[in-house]
């Protein structure tokens, strides 16, 4: 049966949509529900202080920030005459947009969208490429609605009028981001359900398709089990190093208390970010702060913070990331961090890379191959969907900040991204991928024959493989 479009192409068009609309929908609800849960957690943290409506708004924030929408931030103001230093009437106008990825979130979406696409797939039929097809059509079912609610979702505040004579700031979600990114990850997603929905004809490409089967199979194993050991890294690090932890539990947690639930909940959404910024440092990158084309590194094996003036509250997060990259702000001159070498034990984290990079190869090749020489190629292949991964989590990890101020006829402003190295983590992620796959899958492949004299498909797609439509 060919992989390749079905004889009408009309017909593929026209089938499942019903489908893609009833569980494109229901992904679509479930994330704006856990939106809206986010927001209803920050508003009782905050004992109900302030509008319910705006909390609402915050919440399809929070469903932005799962698709790594940006929001933005307009400010008006006016000044009066006997502000000190200012012997006129002023005005001027400030926008910031800050883009996050919760990524918690994220892949939830994504697992909910891979589940819809696989519907749609199944429920339509067709041939390989059909079903693919099919699955994409959850991508605009999920997106327009989040593009038409951002057209009208916006918060207004009123700036301190013993500040300001008059002035807002306004808040609203990027309208064009909250269409283009929901519709990428929906159509990744989705394509991905529907290509599983195919995968027998799939395997029944000999050798290729197999082995692009298994590739796939073991650079999302090598991705995931990365993640999770990153994380498993940091809590071995808070064991070792309770001092540190007791510190950052002790921020937290100082009042008021009505943030701090919050803080926590939405570290929790962090916490695959989290594991990409160890991720990529733990290969021998970098984290880091760039604009344009410059760079400061903040976090690798050569440049380690060792040490924060006394005066500085080093659990800021955000001061933490500006003042290693070495930003020069207004509390610069109380404000210094050292650099050096990475203490000796925390070269123990390349071990994260490569018990990801051997398990995740041997898991290609343990599922696909079925012959000696055939075993490492199929779990190098895996490093190279590794290294897509990577580079697309590094992303999706990073804090991208866009500012702009005008006053008094001049204008300044810049932008930047905070986060792990995309560029040099996704070739150290290949590089790292194909040997230790290779080497997992050569390790599977000792117990492999020499030669196969199987041509036909695999014995999964024979006795599995499902009936066609039409």
């Amino acid at each position: 049966m060919p992989w390749g479009p079905p004889a009408s192409p009309l017909d593929a068009l026209r089938r499942g949509w019903f489908t893609a609309l009833a569980r494109g929908g229901v992904a679509f609800l479930v994330m704006a529900a856990l939106g809206q849960a986010a927001a209803f957690a920050v508003y009782l943290a905050r004992d109900a202080r302030g509008s319910f409506g705006t909390f609402a708004k915050l919440g399809w924030f929070y469903f932005g920030w799962f698709h790594r929408v940006s929001v933005s931030a307009h400010a008006s103001v006016l000044v009066p005459r006997d502000t000190p230093g200012v012997g006129e009437l002023a005005s001027g106008s400030a926008s910031f947009d800050f883009g996050v990825a919760l990524m918690v979130g994220t892949f939830l979406a994504m697992w909910l969208l891979y589940g819809a696409g696989r519907a749609v797939a199944d429920q339509a039929g067709g041939g390989g490429a059909a079903r693919v097809l099919h699955g994409l059509k959850v991508a605009p079912v999920y997106a327009v609605p989040s593009w038409l609610i951002s057209l009208v979702v916006r918060i207004d505040v009123g700036l301190p009028t013993d500040l300001f004579r008059a002035g807002s700031i306004e808040i609203r979600p990027s309208a064009a981001e909250s269409l283009l990114l929901p519709l990428l990850i929906a159509a990744a997603a989705g394509a991905a359900g529907g290509a599983r929905s195919g995968r027998y004809e799939l395997l029944a490409r000999e050798p290729w398709g197999r082995r692009l089967a298994g590739a796939l199979a073991g650079g999302f194993r090598m991705f995931l089990l990365g993640l999770v050991v990153s994380f498993v890294g940091l809590l071995v690090l808070a064991v070792v190093r309770p001092d540190a932890t007791k510190a950052y539990f002790d921020s937290v947690t100082e009042p008021p208390l009505d943030g701090t639930t919050v803080i926590i909940a939405n570290h929790v959404l962090l916490l695959p970010n989290q594991s990409m910024w160890v991720l990529v440092p733990a290969m021998g990158g970098c984290d880091g702060l760039y604009r344009g084309g410059e760079s400061s590194t903040f976090l690798c094996y050569g440049k380690y913070p060792t040490a924060v003036s006394d005066n500085f509250d080093f659990t800021s997060l955000e001061a933490i990331l500006l003042t290693s990259a070495n930003i020069v702000l207004p509390f610069e001159s109380r404000v210094r961090t050292e650099f050096g070498t990475a203490p000796s034990g925390y070269f123990l984290f390349l071990l994260v890379p490569a018990l990801s990079v051997l398990l995740g190869g041997r898991h290609a090749a343990m599922r696909r191959a079925r012959t000696r020489t055939e075993a490492p190629m199929v779990g190098a292949g895996a490093g190279v969907v590794f290294a897509v991964l990577v580079a697309l989590g590094a992303w999706l990890a990073s804090i991208t900040v866009d500012a702009s101020v005008v006053a008094g006829g001049i204008s300044a402003g810049g932008a930047f991204r905070v986060g792990p190295d995309v560029a040099v983590g996704s070739v150290l992620a290949l590089v790292w991928g194909v040997v230790g796959g290779l080497i997992g899958g050569w390790w599977v492949g000792r117990d492999l024959p020499a030669l196969t004299t199987l041509a036909g498909p695999s014995p999964e797609a024979e006795t599995s493989y499902p009936a066609e439509d039409g």
